[in-house]
């Protein structure tokens, strides 16, 4: 049985889990090219591009055939010039389980529980993972909501961020894809604008674009590059987080 267990689509969790006793290492990284404002020695200010970054190293077990756990160190970078260079943001643990054998059911199907204590806030997030394949071709979703409790504020956040997506198997080393994926919140910010977080968002973010899957042996490499799809018409903002375009790359080793 293979150890390795690829992401075609960078954003939405595959149904699949670990076989029994495997173990596989992945790095993710995501780079937002923002707008960020600058003063300049005239005493003027405009706008320049720079990239904030997040970057996940998860480490995963099979507990049983159906049953993974994984464990991931978060990082971030933001894009201000005194940002640090890179911060530790904190740890998370979670559970993805599968139902059953692929195509025993007419959809394949999953859940994920992860719990995230970070230096700011503790995060509880849940999946519903949805899979159907049909022939060379796979879809693929993900129903996913978060619930995110901010120390300094005292806030709530409840987030939803579903995906969507297809992709095509042209051989077994290589996976074309086309992926949508959404962020926003279910209530209201109740602190001030600016103080509510990079992701989260106070208005729905939604993102398409198209997805590479290169694999070999136990090792993978999957990329999204993704345009934003809200306020089309409109240039980016200085210091908005989500830029106009979002890129998700990720590596994988199954041992």
């Amino acid at each position: 049985m293979a150890a390795a267990n690829p992401h075609p689509l960078p954003y939405s969790y595959p149904y699949q889990t670990l076989p029994k006793g495997k173990v596989e290492v992945e790095e993710i990284a995501d780079l937002i090219p923002m707008r960020v404002a600058r003063e300049k020695e005239d005493g003027t200010r405009d706008a320049v591009t720079s990239v904030r970054s997040r970057l996940q190293t998860e480490l995963e077990l099979g507990i049983s055939d159906r049953l993974e756990l994984g464990l991931y160190f978060s990082f971030h970078q933001g894009a201000t010039a005194a940002t640090p260079a890179l911060q530790f943001e904190g740890l998370k643990q979670r559970l993805r389980y599968r139902f059953a054998e692929e195509g025993d059911w007419p959809l394949d199907m999953g859940v994920y529980f992860e719990l995230a204590e970070f230096h700011n806030e503790i995060e509880i997030e849940e999946k519903l993972l949805l899979s159907r394949r049909f022939g060379y071709l796979t879809l693929v979703s993900n129903l996913w909501v978060e619930q995110e409790y901010y120390f300094q504020t005292e806030e709530w956040k409840l987030i939803y961020n579903p995906t969507l997506g297809g992709v095509y198997e042209l051989s077994p080393n290589l996976m074309l894809g086309l992926e949508y994926w959404a962020r926003g919140r279910f209530n209201k910010s109740t602190v001030a604008v600016g103080e509510t977080g990079t992701d989260s968002p106070t208005a729905p973010r939604h993102y398409l674009g198209p997805t590479i899957l290169l694999q070999s042996g136990e090792a993978w490499w999957s990329t999204g590059v993704y345009a934003r799809l809200d306020n089309l018409a409109e240039a980016a903002q200085a210091e908005d987080p989500y830029g106009k375009v979002w890129i998700r790359t990720m590596v994988g080793m199954g041992f």
